[in-house]
């Protein structure tokens, strides 16, 4: 179980320079990069509607702060799982702007690490290990068997509809001994001390997500251990799961916790709209005004330091057995 976070005693104290809101594609086919707009933000052409966010800068410049905020949230790992081993390839699958893929690059420098995503919105230049591919993770992987020592995703829960067949791909793709991990954020927000309150818009809009979500077989109010039994499901052996909790604002009283919280609110509050236009237009049939207006009380209450309020956050990981370990 993962540990309460204090609240600081003088919310005045916060550091509002965080706030300070200052708001390229790759040349690929057409096919690709004949991207589509509604309500004033761009989504994916290839695959179209498979995916229901933008891919604009607006939502390329939420996941990079959500990526800051989740890694101050681990303790700057880039990952848990013990594949310290002879590496040669890394999987990151659902890798939009490449920010992890390059940071493993750096790390791994003799390592090639792959990263693929429906969007071409990654670096036009990256360092020479680094190999980016558009492609639907959810059609038959074109990869060898056993061919990666480590696959890695990150907030994946509004990509995958079908987890199980996920796994399946991985154990099968994976070379003996390799490592999968998956690093979530349950859209659930929650607190420790009460402290919503009543009638809560950040709770309603969870809800609401999820209702839209459901539409389309998707589960947003992840655990933990629900990603765990998928993985066991596929045949993954020595799955750990780690839980975090990801703060949304200044509360927090330790410094790190609060800045990981304020990295976490300018992601919501740049990046709630496309998070929420489309599923709720397309999926539940809301109106676009109607939306908007919904978000300002989000807002709202996530700007507030009297609500202490976090996402459940994850890291699992597990192993493909060895051949050792079929046999025995």
């Amino acid at each position: 179980m993962a540990e309460s976070i204090a609240a600081q005693s003088d919310p005045s104290n916060a550091d509002d320079d965080l706030f300070d809101e200052t708001s390229y594609t790759t040349s690929v086919e057409s096919s690709i990069t004949d991207y589509k707009y509604e309500h004033g933000r761009r989504y994916h052409a290839y695959q179209e509607g498979r995916y229901l966010l933008p891919n604009d800068e607006i939502e390329q410049n939420r996941l990079d702060l959500q990526y800051h905020a989740v890694r101050l949230v681990f303790g700057d790992k880039l990952f848990f799982a013990p594949v310290e081993m002879d590496l040669k390839r890394i999987l990151d699958v659902g890798t939009g702007t490449g920010i992890w893929v390059e940071d493993m690059a750096d790390a791994y420098p003799d390592v090639e690490i792959y990263g693929i995503d429906l969007s071409p919105i990654q670096p036009r230049w990256s360092a020479p290990n680094v190999k980016y591919q558009v492609d639907d993770v959810e059609q038959p992987w074109t990869y060898p068997t056993s061919h990666f020592d480590f696959i890695h995703t990150r907030i994946m829960l509004g990509s995958l509809r079908d987890w199980p067949n996920f796994f399946t791909q991985c154990i099968k793709h994976l070379r003996p001994g390799g490592y999968v991990e998956c690093q979530e954020i349950a859209v659930d927000a929650r607190t420790d001390d009460n402290s919503f309150p009543e009638n809560s818009a950040l709770i309603k809009w969870c809800d609401i997500q999820q209702e839209a979500m459901w539409k389309i077989g998707m589960e947003l109010k992840i655990t933990g251990n629900m990603i765990k039994d998928q993985m066991v499901g596929a045949g993954f052996v020595d799955v750990v799961v780690k839980e975090f909790k990801t703060p949304i604002g200044q509360w927090p009283k330790d410094p790190k916790m609060r800045e990981t919280g304020a990295f976490q609110l300018v992601a919501m509050l740049e990046g709630i709209g496309g998070l929420t236009m489309a599923l709720w237009t397309r999926l539940l049939g809301w109106k676009k005004d109607d939306v908007e207006e919904e978000l300002v009380k989000v807002r709202k209450e996530m700007q507030s330091t009297s609500v202490h309020s976090y996402w459940p956050t994850y890291a699992v990981y597990g192993r493909k057995p060895e051949e050792q370990d079929d046999e025995s």
